[in-house]
Parts: C-alpha cells; structure tokens; sequence
C-alpha cells in the first residue's frame, strides 16, 4: 500500500509540477496589487511552503527506515524518497521566496 501510494504521489509531483509554481500561482501573483490582497498572497505562499518543507521531511524520514526487502530494493526506496525529499524542499524554497517578495 505504501509502495503503490509513494509512487501515484511522486508520479503526480513530477506530472503536475514541471515549473514551480500552477497557473493559480501565477494568476494571484498578477492580481496582488492591493495591500489585502498581497497579505493573502503572502500567507497563501507561506503555507504552502510550510507544506512543502513538512513533506519534504515525511519524505527524509521514510528514506531512513528500512523498507524490507532485498538490500538492492530497500536501496532504491531510499533513493526514491531522498529524491521527492529534495523536490519538495526545492518548492518550498520557490515558494518561501515568492512568499517573501509580498
């Protein structure tokens, strides 16, 4: 269950997620012109770091548990979550910077 979970959410990441940011990103980033609007920007962008950066770390720590297994399998789902760890910290970072700019 775990295996066939991890790989649709990491085959969505991938699919979904080519540029950082969606075009709903992109669209509240145009239409924040007003102070209350750029407030909701910045805590939208905020937590959606913050969201990020708390996958991110779901992921580091699957990378730390063994799976079971032969070794060269465990291996590879050690490298699989190391690798969406890594995605998702790059998000959040694009995220928190896009946060920041509000």
């Amino acid at each position: 269950m775990k295996k066939t979970l991890a790989t649709i959410l990491f085959s969505l990441i991938l699919a979904g997620n080519t540029y950082a940011f969606t075009e709903l990103d992109n669209l509240l980033i145009a239409e924040a012109t007003t102070p209350d609007l750029k407030k909701i920007a910045k805590e939208y962008f905020s937590k959606k770091a913050k969201d990020h950066k708390d996958l991110a770390e779901k992921y580091k720590s699957l990378a730390g548990q063994s799976h079971g297994g032969k070794a060269t399998a465990d291996a590879a789902e050690k490298e699989k979550y190391k690798k969406l760890a890594d995605h998702c910290e790059k998000e959040a970072a694009a995220y928190k910077a896009q946060a920041d700019k509000f």
